[in-house]
């Protein structure tokens, strides 16, 4: 039998074969590392993300490099199909605080939909769409991984309807239009008519509301020369308050209708605009001669 002959190489391969066993040894020893299969599917999850990971910077290099759109579409597409196959997809989305804005209107503002990738979702852009939209003072959106979307909305609410070119649109405290969408349901909200009327609807409404029994005779309120309010009563009488200090005028005119019951008469106007003065137009009555044309 030929003998094998020992050398130098085999005996420092053998040498080097220890060492590195006992220092895994060790490792295992000092870790108490066993190598299980819910490990062994860790293992296999941190590496498919990692890969995920790798895959997104590539296509931010490739957006940065500026490589032609053909290569970048495909990285796109590898990225979406591996997120896809690793579960991070759009399942849910959650909204609170909606009242008015209806679930298609979040929808096309969010602008994805069940199954589409979640990390290509752009929280950011769907907020600037959301607030966009006429009842959405302001909205949170979140994105929680893997497979969730969370919106969060503040809504407006409606004080006032402004009549605009034959046309009648919600608007709220803080002037911001909201639109025509549920004006239905809000057909007792005094009507404000002026080009700039509703920057100047919340302090109106403040005085009106500052005498009750007056302002439930409020029928609209017209906005003039970009300075006063003409208040109009019972769809008949005219109030031309001044545009210094209207409520002092409006809470006069108060006065004088319960003491002296003045908008009971057969008045068309009353002018407070000059200061300690007022003016009151009354109505023309028909002449004997009109009466007879009429009747001819």
């Amino acid at each position: 039998m030929r003998r094998v002959r020992k050398t130098r190489r085999t005996t420092a391969t053998r040498r080097r074969a220890r060492r590195q066993n006992t220092l895994w040894d060790r490792i295992t020893e000092r870790f108490h590392f066993e190598m299980t299969p819910g490990r062994r599917w860790l293992m296999y999850g941190a590496g498919a993300l990692t890969g995920v990971g790798m895959m997104i910077g590539g296509i931010v290099w490739a957006s940065g490099v500026d490589l032609p759109g053909r290569i970048a579409n495909a990285t796109r597409t590898a990225v979406a199909d591996v997120t896809l196959w690793a579960g991070f997809s759009v399942q849910e989305v959650y909204v609170a605080g909606r009242k008015e804005a209806t679930r298609s209107q979040l929808l096309d503002a969010l602008q994805t939909r069940v199954g589409e990738p979640i990390l290509f979702f752009d929280p950011d852009g769907a907020r600037q769409r959301m607030e966009d939209l006429g009842w959405v003072a302001e909205a949170r959106i979140e994105r929680r991984l893997p497979d969730t979307i969370l919106v969060y909305l503040t809504e407006r609410e409606p004080v006032a309807i402004w009549q605009r070119n034959k046309k009648f649109l919600l608007v709220d405290q803080a002037g911001a239009i909201i639109g025509s969408q549920g004006l239905d349901r809000y057909r007792d909200l005094k009507i404000i008519i002026g080009d700039t009327a509703p920057k100047h609807a919340a302090a109106l409404l403040a005085m009106l509301a500052a005498e009750p029994e007056m302002m439930a005779r409020v029928t609209h309120a017209v906005w003039v020369s970009g300075r006063r309010w003409n208040i109009r009563i019972e769809d008949a009488i005219d109030i031309r308050l001044p545009a210094e200090n209207p409520e002092a005028a409006w809470r006069k005119l108060s006065e004088l209708e319960k003491e002296h019951g003045l908008l009971k008469r057969d008045i068309s106007a009353v002018d407070l605009r000059v200061p300690d003065k007022m003016t009151v137009r009354m109505n023309r009555k028909p002449t004997a001669a009109a009466h007879r044309g009429d009747q001819t």
